[in-house]
């Protein structure tokens, strides 16, 4: 079974990476490999995995320490060092093992060295599998700004097989969620009602996350209208994690992509966008399901300030996508920041 996004085919792996292995029989046969991860994978999720390559086209492995306060400059360095070392060639494959950061990073690296040699992905967490890995994004964070350095550039294709979901902690697994939460709210009425009944069918989940992303992604590869639905939430997300980041300390994506859910929710609302009834609905749902994120209501002017630098924003001010409806998303829109503060203020006051 597999979804073609971008010219990029997206296989869903059944039967020990069948699609995986053809793959690398008839399109990677002569090719180096390099196999980016980080030392979590490298030690629970590269074990699954080896047994698929001959011993004559065994990758070199790059591993990379584990989280978002290495997705940096000098991580990529790192990848690039280890490509340069290996003379590594326009035709060479990079095999991105491991979560968004990952994908990310190493999508990255690959897309700018000697003017861009091809990647593939295979996504090990929730997160990666439902939006991380899909739709064609790379970057780095830069200065603790999330994704501020980067490129968009597809990979030859996507590898998803739900078996390394049994590799993650619960926290990690329950994290992953908040991005199908998203979709659901911005595109899809139906799913946000089968999501809330709480059955976690992974298979479902994310074969109608994708579904979702690819229709925005496809529609709008560049990101200049329809895909940036995919952003809510995410403006406010993003401003946490920078905030953390900044303090030394790391909160999990989902948990902070639910945070922004309820704050952006919030601001639908009182933009007269969004009913109250569902503003309830969705807070109680999202609040349930997620760790809280804590922060003090002191600090909300430093969460603005991270804000106003996000890659979204114009000179007209913080642009968010914001929800009619459940099911339904509102592009560019242009807040206040006492706004956007309040809505802050809303979470901190649930928690």
């Amino acid at each position: 079974m597999f979804l073609t996004t971008g010219n990029c085919p997206i296989y869903f792996e059944k039967n020990g990476f069948d699609y995986l292995r053809n793959f690398l029989k008839e399109l990677a046969a002569d090719r180096q490999l390099f196999l980016v991860t980080d030392e979590n994978c490298k030690k629970h999720c590269w074990p699954l995995l080896e047994q698929v390559f001959d011993k004559n086209q065994k990758p070199l492995l790059v591993t990379l320490p584990a989280g978002e306060r290495y997705k940096t400059l000098e991580s990529a360095t790192l990848i690039w060092d280890s490509l340069m070392t290996a003379q590594a060639k326009r035709n060479s494959l990079i095999i991105n093992l491991g979560g968004g950061v990952i994908t990310d990073m190493g999508g990255f690296a690959a897309s700018v060295f000697k003017r861009g040699i091809p990647f593939i992905h295979i996504p090990t967490s929730l997160l990666g599998m439902v939006d991380a890995s899909i739709g064609g994004k790379t970057g780095i964070d830069f200065k603790a700004h999330k994704n501020m350095i980067g490129t968009f550039s597809y990979p030859e294709a996507v590898f998803i097989w739900d078996g390394f979901l049994e590799t993650l902690e619960q926290g990690h697994r329950k994290s992953g969620m908040a991005e199908a939460y998203k979709h659901a709210l911005i595109d899809n009425s139906g799913y946000w009602d089968f999501l809330k009944k709480g059955d976690l069918s992974f298979e479902r989940i994310i074969f109608k996350s994708l579904e979702i992303k690819k229709k925005l992604a496809d529609k709008d590869p560049k990101e200049k209208g329809e895909r940036k639905k995919l952003n809510f939430g995410h403006t406010v997300a993003h401003s946490l994690e920078a905030y953390f980041l900044d303090k030394e300390e790391e909160i999990f994506h989902g948990n902070a992509v639910a945070a922004g859910i309820i704050v952006e929710s919030f601001l639908s609302w009182k933009s007269g966008f969004l009913s109250l009834e569902c503003l309830e609905e969705i807070t109680g749902v999202i609040f349930r399901r997620f760790d809280p994120i804590l922060f003090p209501t002191k600090d909300v002017e430093y969460l603005l300030s991270y804000m106003k630098q996000d890659k979204k924003n114009d000179k007209s001010g913080l642009n968010f996508t914001l929800l009619d409806c459940v099911g339904g998303a509102i592009i560019n829109q242009r807040l206040d920041t006492s706004l956007v503060g309040e809505g802050l203020t809303y979470y901190a006051s649930l928690v």
